[in-house]
């Protein structure tokens, strides 16, 4: 059972590629900040960035408020990899440090 409402609610596409773009629709829907450059897009102009790199970036309408109001002196970055199925992706998270020291 449960593998059936994960199937209807947050695997959307039996293919990643595809899934993953009605994904960002949804959260567009939802108000939600995203981007996408996936492996056979061009790079926006300007980036640098290899025709197969992949990036997605999301940031809801929570994060923007948060950052607004409580943390937009100081941005700190971190990468993990090998958090996913897929080999050698990096993940990255932007913090923002908030009016007592602490990340938002």
């Amino acid at each position: 059972m449960a593998q059936v409402i994960e199937e209807e609610t947050i695997h959307l596409h039996d293919e990643d590629g595809i899934s993953m773009k009605l994904w960002m629709d949804r959260l567009e829907q939802e108000n939600t900040h995203v981007f996408l450059k996936d492996k056979i897009s061009d790079p926006p102009p300007g980036s640098n960035l290899d025709t197969d790199t992949f990036v997605m970036c999301i940031q809801t309408p929570f994060q923007v408020d948060v950052f607004w109001h409580l943390g937009n002196g100081f941005i700190g970055i971190d990468a993990t990899y090998n958090v996913t199925q897929y080999p050698n992706f990096l993940l990255f998270t932007i913090i923002a440090r908030d009016w007592w020291g602490h990340g938002t």
